[in-house]
């Protein structure tokens, strides 16, 4: 059956262009006020932008937020010792705990972009957020219960959190025209690395003064933020332009006229998918990108409080290791979201997109690589640590105008299902790292101590 878009006519009587197809379960008569322009100065594709920039900020606080709560879970490195239950655990148990998520999150990569691909990515997307909320709540009562109870917990947050940036890419393979690709995709992708500058310093403030204890209310916070954010999302985002409710006909025209024409039926082209070169250098660049970023971001406010005995007033303080962990993403931030401009202005001055892509990921790589070597041989302090560590982690940003939205450019109706793939490859190295890490360490130490 064909579906042709018909016109629905907004309170001010302007045509507006939707979908029979859609389904809502906001009321026509709550939908018929929304339709006002609420944003008459920003394009309804920058909106979606922010949004879900404001979702993966959501999505990294409700994933990091434990590496920092940890060093108060945990009795060997707990400082502040508040009414708070401690725990007991091993080096082991530790490790088990910080690369739990991933397990979980490995798993749903290709089916939260198949899912995104073939039915809209703004439900995927939401759903996604509001679940892994809903378990964070659920982390202080499973980490009272038992230690495997707390893992499995962080395996179900995971499970939900996969099918987020595959569902985010699929929402951009509908909305972002050519020009904007990187720009649009940068804003959106700078959530996380947002979510990591407020959520290491906010997470170490709770643990110290905050409510129930110290640490249960930094996962109370985080989950009921996640749970707000998911009903603006609800009002504010659509699967397409052709299904927005407030897009204006001349931003939807252009948009839609920098895509690929829409297809009724999209069969997958696994076959082809597999067989291309282009995909497999994207796999194998997202997974060597994973490994140090999820070391560092599970690893990091252990390696501040463990390796540089951080110290405040004389003793060791969980909120100046919360704000040490937040500088390194703080610059991040700011370098993915011009690297998105740059990488653009670069390709309008008829500069080849494959040159591009491949110029910003050599240069991210290269400098992640030397500021970590200078910072294992040189970083004997604080202040020389944090600087690398800062530089390293800062600099790595330029690759999210390289390879991280070249699944944009290669096939732009797949994409979600192409960032399934690599995302799924690339949490190999979540799992792997934070206990090869840990393992490293104790081995370390122990020949330091013989």
């Amino acid at each position: 059956r064909q579906y042709r878009p018909h016109l629905d006519m907004d309170p001010e009587k302007r045509p507006l262009i939707s979908d029979p197809r859609e389904k809502s379960i906001i009321p026509p008569r709550l939908r018929a006020i929304w339709r006002t322009d609420y944003f008459p100065c920003i394009p309804a594709r920058y909106v979606l932008a922010i949004m879900s920039c404001l979702g993966f900020l959501n999505v990294y606080a409700l994933r990091v937020n434990l590496s920092v709560a940890i060093v108060e879970m945990d009795n060997s490195t707990a400082t502040v010792h508040r009414s708070a239950r401690v725990f007991d655990w091993t080096a082991s148990q530790t490790g088990w705990i910080l690369s739990s998520f991933f397990y979980g999150y490995i798993f749903t990569q290709i089916p939260g972009g198949w899912l995104a691909t073939r039915f809209g990515g703004k439900w995927v997307f939401g759903i996604g957020v509001v679940m892994t909320s809903v378990f964070t709540l659920l982390t202080p009562l499973a980490a009272n219960h038992s230690v495997w109870l707390l893992v499995a917990v962080r395996v179900l947050e995971g499970f939900f959190e996969g099918v987020t940036f595959p569902a985010m890419h699929a929402i951009w393979g509908r909305w972002a025209p050519s020009p904007e690709r990187s720009r649009l995709s940068t804003i959106t992708y700078s959530g996380p690395y947002l979510g990591n500058i407020i959520s290491f310093p906010l997470s170490a403030v709770l643990c110290q003064y905050g409510f129930d204890g110290g640490w249960p209310s930094v996962f109370y916070i985080f989950g009921a933020l996640g749970i707000i954010w998911f009903i603006l999302w609800i009002f504010t985002s659509s699967d397409s332009p052709s299904t927005h409710p407030r897009i204006s006909l001349k931003e939807r025209e252009y948009i839609e006229s920098h895509l690929p024409p829409p297809q009724q039926k999209l069969d997958t082209p696994w076959r082809a998918i597999f067989t291309s070169p282009a995909v497999w250098a994207i796999i194998i660049a997202h997974t060597c990108q994973n490994w140090g970023f999820y070391t560092l971001l599970t690893c990091m406010p252990t390696y501040f409080q463990q390796a540089l005995n951080l110290t405040l007033g004389g003793s060791r303080s969980i909120v100046m290791n919360g704000v040490f962990s937040a500088i390194p993403y703080t610059l991040f931030a700011i370098v993915a979201v011009l690297s998105g401009q740059t990488a653009d202005f670069l390709r309008a001055k008829q500069l080849s997109t494959t040159i591009v892509r491949k110029g910003f990921t050599i240069a991210g790589f290269l400098c992640a690589a030397t500021f970590l070597l200078l910072c294992g041989y040189f970083g004997t302090n604080t202040a020389t640590a944090v600087t690398f560590i800062t530089l390293a982690v800062g600099l790595n940003a330029l690759v999210m105008a390289g390879f991280n939205i070249n699944h944009l450019d290669i096939a732009p109706r797949y994409a979600g299902i192409l960032m399934g793939i690599t995302n799924m490859a690339a949490t190999v190295p979540g799992i792997a790292g934070p206990q090869i890490a840990k393992l490293i360490a104790v081995t370390v130490s122990s020949k330091s101590e013989s």
